[in-house]
């Protein structure tokens, strides 16, 4: 079952120019709750290793490096009824949402989100 269906192997998931010193990274399954799980780095450092997306947001505190702030979310699977969907909410530091999105993963696919800090 390596590629069920029509499922992104990766998303862009855009980007945003900020001047926060933080922003809150949330989110959730927003289909059917089947067990999707993701891993979340940052800058190519592992954040949270296994995140079980619920129906309700979870996420955490990205404290922003100035310049590139490269947010990647790799499915580590499908749950029980592909794909891996999830519903994104970044905030800022003054809890004002900067960007909302939603990604259809294939296991091992990666979605990513640019926050700039300027």
């Amino acid at each position: 079952k390596q590629n069920s269906g029509n499922y992104s192997k990766g998303d862009y998931l855009g980007d945003v120019i900020t001047g926060a010193e933080y922003v809150n990274v949330i989110c959730r399954d927003f289909e059917y709750v089947d067990g999707d799980r993701v891993r979340i780095l940052v800058n190519d450092s592992i954040i949270i290793n296994n995140l079980m997306l619920e129906s309700a947001f979870s996420g955490f505190k990205l404290p922003l490096a100035t310049g590139f702030n490269k947010i990647d979310f790799t499915a580590l699977n499908q749950g029980s009824s592909g794909p891996n969907t999830a519903e994104l909410r970044v905030y800022d530091d003054n809890n004002t949402m900067i960007s909302s999105n939603q990604w259809n993963l294939s296991t091992g696919a990666t979605a990513t989100f640019i926050v700039v800090k300027q």
